[in-house]
């Protein structure tokens, strides 16, 4: 599913929120499938456009992601890790990278392999808002589209 966001009122202002995708150290570029002790990224990918961009212009927003474990069910929230922008002047907002972590996988990790299971398999849900209590009713996303398996 891709990311789901609001407002969408173009010409006058539409956040979007692209992708996230998981990332593996050392060049492997993304993956979904990450080896056991390796650590590793989120990347979310977002924008804003519109003619009311500049509005949103030196507003913060956080970017949470939320796991569950398919194997047992349990859930967590990973550490915030970087996972907080501002938003630019127009142009420059219409795409932000925003990466969050490094995370763990394994034993004592962020993503550990659940006792008596050969592998983990993760749900990510992804959501943003903004840091005002003005602004995150109105200008809001998120992203259940992203499932990672650690062998």
């Amino acid at each position: 599913m891709p990311g789901q966001a609001q407002p969408d009122a173009m010409p006058f202002l539409r956040f979007r929120l692209d992708a996230v995708v998981c990332v593996e150290p050392a060049g492997l570029g993304p993956s979904s499938v990450i080896t056991a002790g390796n650590t590793f990224t989120l990347r979310t990918e977002l924008g804003f456009d519109g003619l009311f961009v500049a509005l949103l212009g030196g507003d913060t927003f956080n970017v949470f992601h939320h796991v569950q474990n398919v194997e047992t069910g349990a859930t967590s929230v990973l550490p915030l890790a970087g996972g907080t922008f501002t938003v630019p002047p127009p142009g420059a907002a219409a795409h932000i990278a925003v990466v969050c972590g490094p995370y763990t996988t394994g034993a004592g990790g962020n993503l550990p392999i659940p006792a008596g299971f050969a592998a983990g398999t993760y749900r990510i849900l992804t959501h943003v808002h903004a840091v005002s209590g003005a602004i995150a009713p109105i200008v809001a996303a998120f992203h259940d589209g992203l499932i990672v398996m650690v062998t």
